[in-house]
């Protein structure tokens, strides 16, 4: 259905008559900003376009929130159960409510939410995101522009994670044939690899899904590790992507052969035997996080306990009665943390370089009634509920820049990230209170976000406990039956514990993949670490595309939202192979190159380079160039991807 404007009418579905008392009830717990937004989209109430917007900053100003005073927000509630309540929201079997709304009243609705009139990069993700695009007759969706069969082609998608079951979704619907592996014994990727105790996400889990799925009932705010890898399950059964996923089973090696523009692959099962098949194209879906690391410390063969890293974690582990060391207080080691102060006898930590650790509102937070409520009830509020969460998030960004006016001036970073050191060192020392040696030894000496913000799982009320002590040094070397640390002192453990990451240069290892010339994307990489072109292609490997690759993830915002990206710009690539009736796509060197050097100017505007020890950064790659965040905001990122014309050859 259109409305004068020309835009397509989302409809509301069939509704049961709403209780008022619940109404009333549940709108108290709506965000009020997301309430106006939806309202004033559903009835155009001018009452509501003339509101203001009260900024506000969250985690210390690391974030930054659009909301309404408390007059406006109770203003709001009352608009909203007076449309909640009325009987002309009343819905009968097969009829919908038309909506008289046109593109100004979404740029409006946005809007409240940026706490400014979105520019057209930031509307175009926003209708994109609240899936409003075909209602506004544009898509960024890939789609088939004609009538072909493509039961032909074959498509390998490694890994089942988030990356390899968004791109599995994609291509079940554009009907092109494909198959998943992946070494593990459950479909999660990350979420199956990472079983430690105490692991959840960091980010919300209302940002931490895929937009296509409306409406999934998480149970807390910040999803544990057993409840996301549920979710990609669900996703997986629900879309008709199972079948299509073979499970413990691994890529070896893919080589591409120029003259049938085909991937020779080699696969190996949990036997070890292997076989070869052939695909059209490959998608690397393994990730950032998929090749644990362990560092090569001295004497680490001859110690007589058990070493547990956190991605190879042992279900049968018991601390009880141990005295444990622990390596790494990055975010997976501050998650550990508590758990084993809890259980062994002892902990000793060792903290190679001090962490600016943050709390976190509703983290370990069970979704309430109330909220799930308007979920299912209210139109339109989940879609933008989890839309103001990603501007949420994606308001870091502004902290991550450099300002030169204010340092001029005599300030550090910038106002905001100024503000993020103080707030986070006066964390620091109401959780130390009592601990000025702690304090001390926690405090950081560089700029907060120049490395990864760690979320505190109970880090600071663990390390003040009696059976807890921690060392401000890093490891040095293992002993039969103890830890030394970096200034020689040894201390008697009973088992070790590794939090200390992943091989994150490693983008698409174990795998290895040779293009046509023989060279494997090391050899491309060889001179200043991994580079691609919008993070997802890298010229001299045709037909190939890799999900959350070099500089792919976001400044800020959602990982999940980018992913969606990355997938249909892959998408989009293979249907226009097809379509055009040739069989390799390639990204040129000239739009690589010119890719990759804009990058880099962006690059110097951020901190992530030169505000954190290089060597004790996961952000920074050995060559001494942040390898891991992209410089723009998602918006003008999604900008690049949509203008790719004239990037590629076709043969």
């Amino acid at each position: 259905m259109k409305n004068e404007a020309g835009c397509t009418v989302p409809s509301i579905g069939d509704t049961r008559r709403l209780d008022p008392h619940e109404v009333k009830e549940s709108l108290q717990h709506a965000h009020p900003n997301v309430l106006r937004a939806v309202t004033y989209l559903m009835t155009g109430n001018p009452e509501l376009l003339v509101m203001r917007t009260i900024e506000v900053e969250r985690r210390g100003g690391a974030f930054i929130e659009q909301t309404l005073s408390e007059s406006d927000a109770q203003r709001v509630r009352e608009l909203a159960f007076e449309l909640l309540t009325s009987p002309d929201l009343d819905q009968r079997p097969e009829s919908a409510m038309a909506l008289d709304f046109d593109q100004d009243r979404i740029r409006d609705a946005v809007g409240f939410l940026l706490g400014t009139r979105p520019r057209e990069a930031e509307f175009r993700l926003a209708i994109r995101e609240l899936g409003l695009e075909e209602a506004c007759g544009v898509s960024t969706r890939a789609r088939w522009s004609t009538d072909v069969d493509p039961s032909g082609w074959r498509v390998l998608v490694v890994g089942a994670g988030f990356s390899g079951i968004g791109m599995a979704v994609r291509l079940q619907e554009l009907g092109i044939p494909y198959l998943v592996v992946d070494k593990q014994p459950r479909i999660g990727g990350t979420w199956e690899r990472n079983q430690f105790p105490e692991a959840r996400v960091d980010t919300t889990s209302y940002v931490y899904q895929f937009s296509f799925v409306e409406k999934y009932p998480w149970k807390e705010h910040y999803a544990s590790q057993e409840e996301v890898r549920q979710y990609l399950e669900y996703v997986a059964s629900s879309y008709g992507v199972t079948p299509h996923i073979r499970l413990e089973t691994e890529l070896v090696e893919g080589r591409f052969n120029a003259e049938t523009s085909m991937w020779e692959l080699v696969l190996r099962d949990k036997t070890g035997a292997e076989w070869k098949e052939t695909a059209n194209f490959v998608v690397s879906g393994s990730g950032l996080f998929s090749t644990p690391k362990i560092p090569a410390f001295p004497g680490l063969e001859e110690f007589e306990g058990p070493i547990v890293h956190s991605a190879q974690w042992d279900p049968g582990f018991d601390p009880t009665g141990k005295r444990v060391a622990i390596a790494g207080n990055g975010s997976t080691g501050v998650q550990i943390l508590p758990w084993l102060a809890n259980k062994a006898d002892h902990v000793t930590v060792f903290q190679r370089t001090p962490q600016w650790i943050s709390p976190l509102e509703k983290y370990k937070e069970k979704v309430s009634e109330q909220i799930q409520w308007l979920h299912d009830n209210v139109p339109f509020y989940w879609k933008w509920s989890c839309f103001n969460a990603r501007l949420i998030r994606g308001s870091l960004g502004d902290a991550q820049e450099y300002d030169r006016a204010w340092q001029a001036a005599g300030g550090l970073v910038s106002r905001r990230n100024d503000g993020l050191r103080e707030n986070l060192k006066a964390y620091i020392a109401t959780k130390l209170a009592d601990r000025p040696d702690l304090r001390e030894a926690c405090t950081p000496d560089y700029a907060p976000l120049a490395r990864r913000l760690v979320v505190d799982n109970g880090w600071y009320d663990a390390i003040v406990k009696p059976n807890v002590t921690l060392i401000p040094r890093g490891v040095a070397a293992l002993g039969r039956n103890s830890v030394i640390a970096a200034d020689g002192t040894a201390y008697e453990c009973d088992a070790l514990v590794l939090a200390t990451g992943f091989e994150v240069e490693k983008y698409t290892l174990p795998a290895k993949y040779y293009g046509p010339d023989g060279r494997t994307l090391e050899d491309v990489w060889a001179k200043d670490g991994p580079r691609a072109y919008a993070g997802v292609e890298v010229p001299g490997f045709p037909n190939f595309f890799i999900m959350y690759g070099p500089n792919g993830q976001p400044r800020g915002g959602s990982y999940v939202a980018a992913l969606e990206l990355w997938i249909d710009f892959a998408a989009g690539l293979i249907v226009q192979t097809i379509e055009s009736g040739h069989r390799r796509c390639e990204v040129t060197v000239e739009a690589f190159d010119k890719y990759n050097a804009l990058m880099d100017i962006e690059m110097e505007r951020l901190i992530w380079e030169g505000e954190a020890p290089k060597d004790r950064n996961y952000y920074v790659n050995s060559f001494g160039r942040q390898n891991v965040n992209m410089p723009w905001r998602l918006h003008d990122y999604a900008q690049i991807l949509w203008k790719s014309e004239d990037t590629h050859v076709f043969a």
